[in-house]
Protein backbone atom coordinates (compact mmCIF):
# COMPACT_ATOMS: atom_id res chain seq x y z
CA UNK A 1 0.00 0.00 0.00
CA UNK A 2 0.66 3.47 -0.85
CA UNK A 3 0.02 6.01 1.90
CA UNK A 4 -1.29 9.67 0.73
CA UNK A 5 1.38 11.71 0.66
CA UNK A 6 1.58 14.06 3.76
CA UNK A 7 2.45 17.50 3.27
CA UNK A 8 6.11 18.36 3.21
CA UNK A 9 8.26 20.93 4.43
CA UNK A 10 8.36 23.66 1.24
CA UNK A 11 11.32 24.04 -0.78
CA UNK A 12 14.11 21.74 -1.54
CA UNK A 13 17.26 22.86 0.09
CA UNK A 14 19.51 19.88 -1.66
CA UNK A 15 18.12 21.55 -5.26
CA UNK A 16 18.51 25.29 -3.58
CA UNK A 17 22.25 23.90 -3.19
CA UNK A 18 22.43 23.23 -6.41
CA UNK A 19 20.73 26.36 -8.30
CA UNK A 20 23.31 28.49 -5.93
CA UNK A 21 26.53 27.21 -6.76
CA UNK A 22 24.98 26.12 -10.82
CA UNK A 23 24.32 30.20 -10.48
CA UNK A 24 27.72 31.25 -9.23
CA UNK A 25 29.85 29.16 -11.98
CA UNK A 26 27.56 30.73 -14.58
CA UNK A 27 28.54 33.98 -13.59
CA UNK A 28 31.99 32.59 -13.04
CA UNK A 29 31.76 31.82 -16.43
CA UNK A 30 30.07 34.89 -17.80
CA UNK A 31 32.67 37.24 -16.01
CA UNK A 32 35.79 34.55 -17.23
CA UNK A 33 33.98 34.21 -20.72
CA UNK A 34 33.74 38.26 -20.91
CA UNK A 35 37.33 38.66 -19.87
CA UNK A 36 38.40 36.46 -23.25
CA UNK A 37 36.49 38.41 -25.75
CA UNK A 38 38.22 41.66 -24.08
CA UNK A 39 41.42 39.53 -24.20
CA UNK A 40 41.06 38.20 -27.93
CA UNK A 41 39.85 42.49 -28.76
CA UNK A 42 42.73 43.45 -27.30
CA UNK A 43 45.11 40.80 -29.20
CA UNK A 44 43.31 42.04 -32.39
CA UNK A 45 44.21 45.67 -31.54
CA UNK A 46 47.76 44.41 -30.44
CA UNK A 47 47.95 42.65 -34.06
CA UNK A 48 46.76 45.80 -35.80
CA UNK A 49 48.60 48.13 -34.03
CA UNK A 50 52.23 45.56 -34.79
CA UNK A 51 51.11 45.56 -38.07
CA UNK A 52 50.57 48.95 -38.64
CA UNK A 53 53.99 49.77 -37.61
CA UNK A 54 55.32 47.66 -40.10
CA UNK A 55 53.04 48.86 -42.69
CA UNK A 56 54.64 52.32 -41.66
CA UNK A 57 58.15 51.11 -42.14
CA UNK A 58 57.43 49.52 -45.15
CA UNK A 59 55.77 52.10 -46.75
CA UNK A 60 58.33 54.96 -45.44
CA UNK A 61 60.78 52.74 -47.49
CA UNK A 62 59.02 52.93 -50.30
CA UNK A 63 58.10 56.30 -50.13
CA UNK A 64 61.96 57.23 -50.20
CA UNK A 65 61.98 55.16 -53.89
CA UNK A 66 59.04 56.95 -54.85
CA UNK A 67 60.01 60.12 -54.31
CA UNK A 68 63.63 59.05 -55.50
CA UNK A 69 61.89 58.17 -58.89
CA UNK A 70 59.75 61.20 -58.90
CA UNK A 71 62.62 63.84 -58.62
CA UNK A 72 64.51 61.40 -61.21
CA UNK A 73 61.54 62.08 -63.20
CA UNK A 74 61.35 66.18 -63.26
CA UNK A 75 64.85 65.35 -63.95
CA UNK A 76 64.84 64.02 -66.94
CA UNK A 77 62.06 65.68 -68.33
CA UNK A 78 63.48 68.92 -67.44
CA UNK A 79 66.42 68.09 -69.40
CA UNK A 80 64.55 67.26 -72.19
CA UNK A 81 63.24 70.17 -72.36
CA UNK A 82 66.47 71.91 -71.94
CA UNK A 83 69.48 69.67 -73.81
CA UNK A 84 72.85 69.66 -72.78
CA UNK A 85 74.36 72.64 -75.30
CA UNK A 86 78.29 71.78 -74.91
CA UNK A 87 80.98 70.95 -77.44
CA UNK A 88 81.26 67.85 -75.64
CA UNK A 89 77.13 66.95 -75.75
CA UNK A 90 77.76 67.86 -79.51
CA UNK A 91 80.20 65.70 -80.36
CA UNK A 92 78.76 62.99 -78.51
CA UNK A 93 75.67 63.68 -80.49
CA UNK A 94 77.98 63.34 -83.70
CA UNK A 95 79.15 60.13 -82.97
CA UNK A 96 75.92 58.95 -81.56
CA UNK A 97 74.94 59.20 -85.36
CA UNK A 98 77.98 56.97 -86.61
CA UNK A 99 76.67 54.33 -84.08
CA UNK A 100 73.66 54.27 -84.73
CA UNK A 101 73.77 51.79 -87.40
CA UNK A 102 75.66 49.02 -85.23
CA UNK A 103 73.86 46.39 -84.16
CA UNK A 104 74.94 47.29 -80.57
CA UNK A 105 76.55 49.99 -79.09
CA UNK A 106 77.62 52.12 -76.44
CA UNK A 107 78.23 56.33 -75.96
CA UNK A 108 79.17 57.83 -73.37
CA UNK A 109 80.49 61.66 -72.38
CA UNK A 110 84.47 61.80 -71.94
CA UNK A 111 83.96 62.15 -68.13
CA UNK A 112 84.02 59.00 -65.58
CA UNK A 113 80.89 60.81 -63.69
CA UNK A 114 78.67 59.64 -66.41
CA UNK A 115 77.15 56.63 -67.26
CA UNK A 116 76.92 54.73 -70.64
CA UNK A 117 73.73 54.77 -73.26
CA UNK A 118 74.15 51.07 -74.23
CA UNK A 119 71.78 51.00 -77.59
CA UNK A 120 70.95 48.90 -80.68
CA UNK A 121 71.20 49.90 -84.35
CA UNK A 122 68.37 51.05 -86.16
CA UNK A 123 67.69 47.81 -87.91
CA UNK A 124 66.92 46.40 -84.53
CA UNK A 125 64.11 49.49 -83.91
CA UNK A 126 62.42 47.76 -87.05
CA UNK A 127 61.43 44.61 -85.09
CA UNK A 128 58.84 46.52 -82.94
CA UNK A 129 56.31 49.17 -83.98
CA UNK A 130 56.32 50.50 -80.15
CA UNK A 131 60.33 51.71 -80.54
CA UNK A 132 61.25 54.32 -82.88
CA UNK A 133 63.70 56.99 -83.42
CA UNK A 134 62.10 60.58 -84.16
CA UNK A 135 64.56 62.45 -86.36
CA UNK A 136 63.46 65.87 -85.32
CA UNK A 137 63.58 64.64 -81.23
CA UNK A 138 66.84 62.41 -81.36
CA UNK A 139 69.71 64.35 -81.20
CA UNK A 140 67.62 66.22 -78.17
CA UNK A 141 66.76 62.95 -76.20
CA UNK A 142 70.44 62.05 -76.65
CA UNK A 143 71.93 65.32 -75.02
CA UNK A 144 69.11 64.91 -72.26
CA UNK A 145 69.81 61.46 -71.23
CA UNK A 146 73.93 62.09 -71.22
CA UNK A 147 73.21 65.06 -68.88
CA UNK A 148 70.87 62.78 -67.08
CA UNK A 149 73.71 60.18 -66.35
CA UNK A 150 75.30 62.41 -64.20
CA UNK A 151 72.47 62.28 -61.93
CA UNK A 152 72.00 58.65 -62.38
CA UNK A 153 75.28 58.04 -60.63
CA UNK A 154 74.19 59.14 -57.19
CA UNK A 155 71.89 55.62 -57.71
CA UNK A 156 73.54 53.24 -55.44
CA UNK A 157 72.52 49.58 -56.23
CA UNK A 158 74.35 48.14 -53.17
CA UNK A 159 72.42 50.26 -50.70
CA UNK A 160 69.46 51.23 -51.85
CA UNK A 161 66.55 49.71 -51.12
CA UNK A 162 66.14 49.24 -55.01
CA UNK A 163 68.33 46.96 -56.69
CA UNK A 164 68.71 48.45 -60.11
CA UNK A 165 67.31 52.19 -61.68
CA UNK A 166 66.71 52.33 -65.43
CA UNK A 167 65.97 54.71 -68.15
CA UNK A 168 64.62 52.89 -71.47
CA UNK A 169 64.19 54.53 -74.05
CA UNK A 170 61.94 53.90 -76.92
CA UNK A 171 64.49 55.33 -79.38
CA UNK A 172 66.73 52.29 -79.00
CA UNK A 173 69.13 52.35 -75.76
CA UNK A 174 69.14 52.90 -71.79
CA UNK A 175 70.57 53.41 -69.03
CA UNK A 176 71.52 51.81 -66.07
CA UNK A 177 72.86 52.56 -62.76
CA UNK A 178 74.62 48.63 -62.84
CA UNK A 179 75.77 48.66 -66.72
CA UNK A 180 76.17 45.80 -68.84
CA UNK A 181 79.22 43.56 -68.95
CA UNK A 182 78.77 42.28 -72.40
CA UNK A 183 77.01 43.24 -76.02
CA UNK A 184 74.90 40.24 -75.39
CA UNK A 185 74.03 41.72 -71.67
CA UNK A 186 73.36 44.68 -73.44
CA UNK A 187 70.88 43.24 -76.00
CA UNK A 188 69.27 41.05 -73.99
CA UNK A 189 68.68 43.51 -71.31
CA UNK A 190 67.54 45.98 -73.48
CA UNK A 191 64.98 43.05 -75.46
CA UNK A 192 63.46 41.71 -72.52
CA UNK A 193 62.85 45.49 -70.95
CA UNK A 194 60.84 47.14 -73.69
CA UNK A 195 58.59 43.79 -73.74
CA UNK A 196 57.75 43.73 -70.01
CA UNK A 197 54.51 45.40 -68.84
CA UNK A 198 56.15 47.94 -67.04
CA UNK A 199 57.00 49.56 -70.11
CA UNK A 200 54.62 48.68 -72.75
CA UNK A 201 51.49 49.60 -70.05
CA UNK A 202 52.75 53.12 -69.81
CA UNK A 203 52.37 53.66 -73.62
CA UNK A 204 50.31 56.95 -73.83
CA UNK A 205 47.66 55.11 -76.12
CA UNK A 206 46.90 52.47 -73.14
CA UNK A 207 47.53 54.74 -70.18
CA UNK A 208 47.07 58.27 -70.71
CA UNK A 209 47.76 59.31 -66.97
CA UNK A 210 51.64 60.30 -66.55
CA UNK A 211 51.24 58.08 -62.81
CA UNK A 212 53.75 56.00 -61.30
CA UNK A 213 53.24 52.38 -62.20
CA UNK A 214 53.43 49.32 -60.01
CA UNK A 215 54.20 45.53 -61.50
CA UNK A 216 52.67 42.39 -60.05
CA UNK A 217 55.44 39.98 -59.07
CA UNK A 218 57.23 38.71 -61.76
CA UNK A 219 60.67 36.56 -62.11
CA UNK A 220 64.03 39.03 -62.76
CA UNK A 221 65.95 38.38 -66.17
CA UNK A 222 69.53 37.96 -64.06
CA UNK A 223 68.46 35.22 -61.96
CA UNK A 224 67.59 37.75 -59.19
CA UNK A 225 64.46 35.41 -58.43
CA UNK A 226 61.10 37.29 -57.86
CA UNK A 227 60.67 41.13 -58.15
CA UNK A 228 58.39 44.34 -58.16
CA UNK A 229 59.36 47.47 -60.46
CA UNK A 230 57.96 50.53 -60.41
CA UNK A 231 57.84 52.90 -63.35
CA UNK A 232 57.58 56.13 -64.15
CA UNK A 233 56.38 57.79 -68.11
CA UNK A 234 59.16 60.33 -69.46
CA UNK A 235 56.88 62.65 -71.63
CA UNK A 236 57.64 65.89 -72.71
CA UNK A 237 55.59 68.34 -75.10
CA UNK A 238 52.98 65.16 -75.80
CA UNK A 239 55.62 62.68 -76.98
CA UNK A 240 56.48 59.29 -74.63
CA UNK A 241 60.18 58.80 -74.72
CA UNK A 242 60.21 56.15 -72.48
CA UNK A 243 60.08 54.93 -69.12
CA UNK A 244 61.87 55.36 -65.61
CA UNK A 245 61.77 52.49 -63.24
CA UNK A 246 63.18 50.93 -60.13
CA UNK A 247 63.52 47.37 -59.66
CA UNK A 248 62.89 45.96 -56.00
CA UNK A 249 64.19 42.34 -55.26
CA UNK A 250 62.03 39.44 -53.32
CA UNK A 251 65.75 38.98 -51.55
CA UNK A 252 65.67 43.15 -50.41
CA UNK A 253 61.97 42.85 -49.83
CA UNK A 254 62.62 40.23 -47.52
CA UNK A 255 65.44 41.80 -45.19
CA UNK A 256 63.38 44.86 -44.74
CA UNK A 257 60.66 42.52 -43.45
CA UNK A 258 62.78 40.98 -40.86
CA UNK A 259 64.30 44.49 -39.78
CA UNK A 260 60.73 45.59 -39.37
CA UNK A 261 59.46 42.41 -37.47
CA UNK A 262 59.85 42.97 -33.91
CA UNK A 263 60.16 39.26 -32.94
CA UNK A 264 59.61 35.90 -34.59
CA UNK A 265 56.50 35.10 -31.93
CA UNK A 266 54.81 37.81 -34.26
CA UNK A 267 54.13 35.24 -36.98
CA UNK A 268 54.72 34.66 -40.43
CA UNK A 269 54.99 38.08 -42.88
CA UNK A 270 53.66 37.93 -46.12
CA UNK A 271 53.78 40.34 -48.70
CA UNK A 272 51.46 40.45 -51.76
CA UNK A 273 51.43 42.19 -54.49
CA UNK A 274 48.82 44.24 -56.29
CA UNK A 275 47.03 40.60 -57.90
CA UNK A 276 47.45 39.24 -54.20
CA UNK A 277 50.20 36.81 -55.60
CA UNK A 278 53.03 36.10 -52.98
CA UNK A 279 56.08 38.23 -53.23
CA UNK A 280 58.43 37.74 -50.23
CA UNK A 281 57.90 35.72 -46.78
CA UNK A 282 59.25 35.61 -43.77
CA UNK A 283 58.56 32.15 -42.00
CA UNK A 284 58.31 31.58 -37.94
CA UNK A 285 58.95 28.88 -35.77
CA UNK A 286 56.23 26.32 -35.43
CA UNK A 287 54.75 27.75 -38.59
CA UNK A 288 51.28 26.24 -39.89
CA UNK A 289 50.75 26.79 -43.42
CA UNK A 290 47.03 27.79 -44.31
CA UNK A 291 45.22 25.22 -46.75
CA UNK A 292 43.46 25.78 -49.64
CA UNK A 293 40.13 26.84 -47.84
CA UNK A 294 41.41 28.86 -45.16
CA UNK A 295 43.58 31.31 -48.26
CA UNK A 296 40.96 31.30 -50.39
CA UNK A 297 38.90 32.88 -47.67
CA UNK A 298 41.36 35.41 -46.83
CA UNK A 299 41.98 36.54 -50.27
CA UNK A 300 37.82 37.11 -50.28
CA UNK A 301 38.22 39.04 -47.55
CA UNK A 302 41.30 41.25 -48.51
CA UNK A 303 39.80 41.58 -52.24
CA UNK A 304 37.09 44.01 -50.22
CA UNK A 305 38.68 45.18 -47.49
CA UNK A 306 41.62 46.83 -47.01
CA UNK A 307 42.66 45.92 -43.64
CA UNK A 308 41.38 43.90 -40.99
CA UNK A 309 41.55 40.23 -38.93
CA UNK A 310 39.87 37.10 -39.64
CA UNK A 311 40.58 33.93 -37.30
CA UNK A 312 40.99 30.82 -39.32
CA UNK A 313 41.15 27.83 -37.15
CA UNK A 314 43.84 28.06 -34.55
CA UNK A 315 45.52 31.00 -36.75
CA UNK A 316 44.81 34.75 -37.05
CA UNK A 317 45.83 36.66 -40.61
CA UNK A 318 45.59 40.42 -40.27
CA UNK A 319 46.18 42.18 -43.38
CA UNK A 320 46.54 45.82 -44.34
CA UNK A 321 46.73 47.27 -47.93
CA UNK A 322 49.85 49.36 -48.41
CA UNK A 323 49.78 53.21 -49.07
CA UNK A 324 53.02 53.49 -51.12
CA UNK A 325 53.61 50.03 -53.14
CA UNK A 326 50.66 48.78 -54.91
CA UNK A 327 50.89 45.78 -52.49
CA UNK A 328 49.54 44.06 -49.22
CA UNK A 329 51.37 43.04 -45.80
CA UNK A 330 49.98 40.08 -44.27
CA UNK A 331 50.65 38.23 -40.63
CA UNK A 332 49.61 35.15 -39.81
CA UNK A 333 50.16 34.04 -36.39
CA UNK A 334 49.41 30.83 -34.65
CA UNK A 335 47.34 30.48 -31.18
CA UNK A 336 50.51 29.23 -29.73
CA UNK A 337 52.79 32.15 -30.93
CA UNK A 338 50.13 34.22 -29.54
CA UNK A 339 50.07 32.06 -26.15
CA UNK A 340 53.57 32.91 -26.17
CA UNK A 341 53.34 36.58 -25.85
CA UNK A 342 51.94 38.98 -22.95
CA UNK A 343 49.02 39.12 -23.80
CA UNK A 344 48.57 35.11 -24.13
CA UNK A 345 50.31 34.73 -20.61
CA UNK A 346 47.62 36.81 -19.21
CA UNK A 347 44.98 34.62 -20.94
CA UNK A 348 46.81 31.67 -19.61
CA UNK A 349 46.82 32.86 -15.85
CA UNK A 350 42.96 34.13 -16.61
CA UNK A 351 41.94 30.70 -17.29
CA UNK A 352 44.21 29.04 -14.45
CA UNK A 353 42.31 31.51 -12.13
CA UNK A 354 39.37 30.58 -13.11
CA UNK A 355 39.91 26.99 -13.11
CA UNK A 356 41.42 27.09 -9.79
CA UNK A 357 38.12 29.27 -8.69
CA UNK A 358 35.84 26.56 -10.54
CA UNK A 359 38.26 24.04 -8.26
CA UNK A 360 37.60 25.93 -5.07
CA UNK A 361 33.74 26.36 -5.82
CA UNK A 362 33.09 22.32 -6.57
CA UNK A 363 34.87 21.35 -3.05
CA UNK A 364 32.72 24.07 -1.27
CA UNK A 365 29.67 23.15 -3.40
CA UNK A 366 30.35 19.06 -2.17
CA UNK A 367 31.09 20.22 1.55
CA UNK A 368 27.60 22.29 1.82
CA UNK A 369 25.79 19.84 -0.29
CA UNK A 370 26.88 16.83 2.19
CA UNK A 371 25.87 18.96 5.05
CA UNK A 372 22.36 19.88 3.65
CA UNK A 373 22.01 16.39 2.53
CA UNK A 374 22.62 15.49 6.06
CA UNK A 375 20.48 18.48 7.76
CA UNK A 376 17.53 16.79 5.18
CA UNK A 377 18.13 13.46 5.75
CA UNK A 378 17.91 14.19 9.47
CA UNK A 379 14.62 16.54 9.06
CA UNK A 380 12.69 13.82 6.73
CA UNK A 381 13.54 11.33 9.72
CA UNK A 382 12.50 13.09 12.14
CA UNK A 383 9.60 14.24 10.23
CA UNK A 384 8.66 10.47 9.33
CA UNK A 385 9.25 9.37 13.16
CA UNK A 386 6.95 12.46 14.21
CA UNK A 387 4.38 10.86 11.67
CA UNK A 388 5.00 7.21 11.64
CA UNK A 389 4.85 4.25 13.94
CA UNK A 390 8.47 2.90 14.13
CA UNK A 391 7.29 -0.85 14.63
CA UNK A 392 4.46 -0.97 11.90
CA UNK A 393 5.63 1.39 10.08
CA UNK A 394 2.15 2.96 9.53
CA UNK A 395 1.15 6.28 10.49
CA UNK A 396 0.62 6.67 14.47
CA UNK A 397 -2.55 7.93 15.94
CA UNK A 398 -2.20 11.83 15.12
CA UNK A 399 -1.04 11.83 11.35
CA UNK A 400 -3.78 8.80 11.17
CA UNK A 401 -6.34 11.18 11.60
CA UNK A 402 -5.34 13.94 10.54
CA UNK A 403 -5.27 12.25 7.12
CA UNK A 404 -8.62 10.59 8.55
CA UNK A 405 -10.36 14.39 8.23
CA UNK A 406 -8.57 15.63 5.18
CA UNK A 407 -10.24 12.70 3.28
CA UNK A 408 -13.70 12.90 5.14
CA UNK A 409 -13.48 16.87 3.58
CA UNK A 410 -12.61 15.07 0.14
CA UNK A 411 -15.13 12.37 -0.16
CA UNK A 412 -17.80 15.13 1.33
CA UNK A 413 -17.09 17.86 -1.39
CA UNK A 414 -17.40 14.83 -4.17
CA UNK A 415 -20.38 13.47 -2.22
CA UNK A 416 -18.86 9.76 -2.57
CA UNK A 417 -18.86 7.66 -0.35
CA UNK A 418 -16.03 6.65 3.20
CA UNK A 419 -15.65 3.91 5.00
CA UNK A 420 -13.98 2.92 8.10
CA UNK A 421 -12.45 -0.20 9.56
CA UNK A 422 -11.31 -1.00 12.77
CA UNK A 423 -9.08 -3.69 14.07
CA UNK A 424 -7.69 -5.27 17.09
CA UNK A 425 -5.35 -8.21 17.65
CA UNK A 426 -6.98 -10.65 19.36
CA UNK A 427 -5.67 -12.28 22.40
CA UNK A 428 -2.44 -10.24 22.26
CA UNK A 429 -1.65 -10.02 25.65
CA UNK A 430 -1.87 -13.78 25.65
CA UNK A 431 0.92 -13.26 22.59
CA UNK A 432 2.60 -11.20 25.28
CA UNK A 433 2.76 -13.25 28.13
CA UNK A 434 3.04 -16.89 26.46
CA UNK A 435 6.15 -16.05 23.68
CA UNK A 436 7.54 -12.72 25.17
CA UNK A 437 7.62 -8.80 23.76
CA UNK A 438 9.28 -9.68 20.77
CA UNK A 439 7.14 -12.09 19.49
CA UNK A 440 4.56 -9.41 20.01
CA UNK A 441 6.28 -6.97 17.94
CA UNK A 442 6.68 -9.43 15.23
CA UNK A 443 2.83 -10.15 15.39
CA UNK A 444 2.05 -6.22 15.43
CA UNK A 445 4.70 -6.46 12.19
CA UNK A 446 2.59 -9.17 10.27
CA UNK A 447 -0.38 -7.60 10.51
CA UNK A 448 0.84 -4.10 9.66
CA UNK A 449 2.17 -5.95 6.48
CA UNK A 450 -0.82 -7.53 5.83
CA UNK A 451 -3.06 -4.64 6.22
CA UNK A 452 -0.62 -2.68 3.86
CA UNK A 453 -0.49 -5.52 0.76
CA UNK A 454 -4.26 -5.51 0.73
CA UNK A 455 -5.58 -2.01 0.66
CA UNK A 456 -5.25 0.56 -2.32
CA UNK A 457 -2.87 3.31 -2.74
CA UNK A 458 -5.02 5.83 -1.99
CA UNK A 459 -6.31 4.13 1.13
CA UNK A 460 -5.43 4.95 4.51
CA UNK A 461 -4.06 2.66 7.49
CA UNK A 462 -2.68 3.94 11.17
CA UNK A 463 -2.02 2.40 14.58
CA UNK A 464 -3.35 4.38 16.76
CA UNK A 465 -3.23 1.71 19.95
CA UNK A 466 -1.17 -1.03 21.48
CA UNK A 467 -2.34 -3.89 19.10
CA UNK A 468 -5.02 -1.51 17.44
CA UNK A 469 -5.32 -0.22 13.74
CA UNK A 470 -7.61 1.93 11.76
CA UNK A 471 -8.33 1.89 8.11
CA UNK A 472 -10.12 5.01 5.85
CA UNK A 473 -11.65 3.70 2.28
CA UNK A 474 -12.13 6.82 0.25
CA UNK A 475 -14.72 6.23 -2.64
CA UNK A 476 -16.00 2.88 -0.61
CA UNK A 477 -19.08 1.40 0.27
CA UNK A 478 -20.17 -0.44 3.67
CA UNK A 479 -20.54 -4.04 2.04
CA UNK A 480 -16.76 -2.90 -0.29
CA UNK A 481 -15.17 -1.92 2.84
CA UNK A 482 -16.46 -5.49 4.69
CA UNK A 483 -14.91 -7.40 1.74
CA UNK A 484 -11.94 -5.87 2.79
CA UNK A 485 -12.23 -6.53 6.19
CA UNK A 486 -13.06 -10.36 5.67
CA UNK A 487 -9.97 -10.15 2.89
CA UNK A 488 -7.62 -8.96 5.98
CA UNK A 489 -9.11 -11.26 8.40
CA UNK A 490 -8.61 -14.23 6.42
CA UNK A 491 -4.89 -13.76 5.28
CA UNK A 492 -3.68 -12.99 9.11
CA UNK A 493 -5.39 -16.08 10.04
CA UNK A 494 -3.71 -17.93 7.49
CA UNK A 495 -0.40 -16.73 8.42
CA UNK A 496 1.63 -18.68 10.77
CA UNK A 497 4.27 -16.71 13.00
CA UNK A 498 7.87 -18.03 14.19
CA UNK A 499 8.96 -17.68 17.36
CA UNK A 500 12.36 -19.44 17.34
CA UNK A 501 13.12 -22.99 15.07
CA UNK A 502 10.85 -25.31 16.60
CA UNK A 503 8.20 -22.73 17.94
CA UNK A 504 5.16 -21.20 16.16
CA UNK A 505 1.74 -19.73 16.42
CA UNK A 506 -0.89 -18.22 14.57
CA UNK A 507 -3.02 -14.63 15.16
CA UNK A 508 -6.46 -13.92 14.72
CA UNK A 509 -8.05 -10.07 14.58
CA UNK A 510 -11.77 -9.07 14.99
CA UNK A 511 -12.96 -5.34 12.70
CA UNK A 512 -16.11 -3.07 12.74
CA UNK A 513 -16.88 -2.15 10.01
CA UNK A 514 -19.27 1.64 8.87
CA UNK A 515 -19.53 4.01 6.24
CA UNK A 516 -20.61 7.67 5.75
CA UNK A 517 -23.67 6.44 3.78
CA UNK A 518 -24.78 4.35 6.35
CA UNK A 519 -24.13 6.57 9.28
CA UNK A 520 -25.53 9.81 6.82
CA UNK A 521 -22.22 11.91 8.51
CA UNK A 522 -19.02 12.47 7.26
CA UNK A 523 -17.03 13.56 11.04
CA UNK A 524 -14.25 11.21 11.26
CA UNK A 525 -14.41 10.70 14.98
CA UNK A 526 -18.19 9.30 15.20
CA UNK A 527 -17.28 7.13 11.99
CA UNK A 528 -14.25 5.79 14.13
CA UNK A 529 -16.71 5.64 17.14
CA UNK A 530 -18.80 3.34 15.29
CA UNK A 531 -16.68 1.17 13.82
CA UNK A 532 -14.93 0.93 17.38
CA UNK A 533 -18.52 -0.12 18.75
CA UNK A 534 -18.69 -2.86 16.03
CA UNK A 535 -15.44 -3.96 16.44
CA UNK A 536 -16.19 -4.18 20.28
CA UNK A 537 -19.69 -6.64 18.92
CA UNK A 538 -17.47 -8.72 17.13
CA UNK A 539 -15.05 -9.51 19.71
CA UNK A 540 -18.07 -10.34 22.21
CA UNK A 541 -19.40 -12.34 19.29
CA UNK A 542 -16.25 -14.42 19.48
CA UNK A 543 -13.50 -12.63 17.79
CA UNK A 544 -11.76 -13.78 14.74
CA UNK A 545 -14.59 -11.92 12.68
CA UNK A 546 -16.02 -8.80 11.09
CA UNK A 547 -18.99 -7.17 12.10
CA UNK A 548 -20.39 -4.56 9.62
CA UNK A 549 -24.22 -4.07 11.60
CA UNK A 550 -25.22 -3.62 14.71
Amino acid sequence: MAQTPLPRQSGNPILSVHLCFFAVFLFSAFLTVHEALELKTSYEDRQRAQLAEIQKNLDSQFQESVDELVYYQKMLSYALTHPLDSDNAREAVTRFQALRQHPLWQLQLNSPRSMPLNGVGDAWLARDPLLRRDPALIDQEIRAALEFSFIMQFSDPDHDFHSRFWYISRAGFYISSRPPQSPQELEQSYATMVQRAYFRALNPQQNPSPYLRWTSGYQGQFDEGLMLTLSAPIISNGYWYGVLSMDFPQARIRNLLAETRHTLLQGNLVFLDRKLEEVARLHAPDEVPLNAEQRQELLKRMQHERSGILRLGTQFASWSKLENVDGYIINVQTLKQGMKQELGRVTLFLLGMWLLFVLMLAVAHQVIFRLVRRQDELSARLTWRANYDGLTRLLNRSAFFEQFVAQAAHCQQLQRPLAVIQLDVDHFKKVNDTWGHHAGDQALIRVASVISHTLRKYDVAGRIGGEEFCIVLPETTLAEASVVAERIRARLAAKTILVNASTTFNITLSAGVTSSEEQGDYDAESLQAKADSRLYLAKTSGRNRVCSAD
